[in-house]
């Protein structure tokens, strides 16, 4: 399987790849009349569809393997006033809870792999998205120049590497209407169309995609967290209550933060804790564990904790809470 690459955004044209695509407005408004909440922007680039899906009110999570595109987001959404949840991440592998999103949007973006890493990233899109969770991608066409004239070095039957512009040595991966037919098999495609983009940008050129709409159908994954939640814990307090986060200092801890040494998180860390029943700074704690947090976009959960074994509303649980979830997506889990 070839390595991922991102682009080389300074060999871009900056200012097209930060107007949206006419395809996200389209999808932005039919997936809030579906009632949809999240999206992913899967391969998002320097973050235009990001953007757009923010304004519309969506939960967003942005994605991309380019540091240099993902802090390009961070500083633009500043900017527009929005929150966006942004990964570096490869597609191959995302840092997501299963069942996770609404929508996933991935416009020009999961093209850049080899076969073997297609399926991979399928494989991935189909566990992070939630049941009847819904996709809109798009896919090289096997008809476009850039696979059946240029002379790009072919590592397989359906993959070239580029050699130039901001895409230098990245791979593409090309399908004709069977190859799609394929790789979605769990799905109910709604509509593919196969777009020749003829003319773009002041020129002539053979450019064509498959724009692909689909529904995933799966069982939901099961969550249970009964073998956590009424547990006794200890741990150390390393963001007291009254302190900033340390790279993000407009972020203040309104409750006590720490972590459980010895048991281990999805993210590979010791797993995170809220102390909540606690109105001093602390630097260690020992309570038990009477919710657990479960953030959809994330690969890690937050177990709630407090001193005693207090019991605590919904509501003021999520409201304590609040000052850095709400830049997640999750559910408060009880037994």
């Amino acid at each position: 399987m070839v390595e991922s690459k991102g682009w080389e955004w300074n060999l871009a044209d900056q200012k097209i790849w930060t107007e949206p695509c006419e395809e996200s407005y389209y999808y932005a408004s039919k997936w809030k009349k579906e009632n949809c909440h999240s999206v992913l922007d899967l391969g998002c680039g320097l973050g235009r569809h990001s953007i757009l899906f923010a304004k519309h009110g969506y939960k967003v999570t942005a994605l991309d393997i380019s540091k240099e595109g993902i802090e390009y987001l961070k500083q633009w959404q500043r900017q527009e006033n929005v929150d966006i949840l942004c990964k570096i991440a490869d597609m191959k592998q995302l840092p997501f809870s299963n069942d996770a999103f609404d929508c996933i949007f991935a416009y020009h973006s999961i093209s850049h792999t080899d076969s073997e890493g297609i399926s991979q990233i399928i494989s991935e899109i189909s566990r992070v998205l939630k049941p009847e969770g819904k996709i809109f991608l798009t896919l090289c066409s096997k008809e476009t120049w850039s696979f059946t004239e240029a002379s790009f070095k072919r590592i397989d039957e359906n993959t070239v590497i580029k050699t130039d512009g901001p895409e230098i040595n990245v791979p593409h991966f090309y399908v004709n209407l069977e190859d799609i037919e394929k790789l979605f098999h769990q799905y109910s495609i709604n509509r593919i169309r196969h777009i020749d983009d003829c003319y773009f940008n002041g020129r002539k050129q053979n450019n064509k995609h498959y724009y692909i709409e689909a529904e995933l159908h799966k069982k939901p994954m099961r969550i249970d967290y009964s073998n956590i939640i009424g547990k006794a814990v200890e741990g150390i307090i390393d963001r007291p209550l009254g302190s900033c986060h340390s790279r993000y200092p407009d972020i203040k801890y309104s409750v006590n933060y720490g972590y459980i040494e010895g048991i281990y998180a999805g993210d590979g860390d010791e797993q995170d804790i809220y102390l909540l029943g606690v109105d001093t700074p602390m630097d260690r704690f020992s309570g038990t564990v009477i919710a657990v947090y479960h953030r959809y976009n994330d690969n890690e959960d937050k177990w709630i904790v407090t001193p005693d074994g207090r019991d605590m509303n919904d509501d003021d649980i999520l409201k304590a809470i609040n000052f850095q979830e709400k830049f997640y997506d999750g559910k408060l889990y009880r037994l």
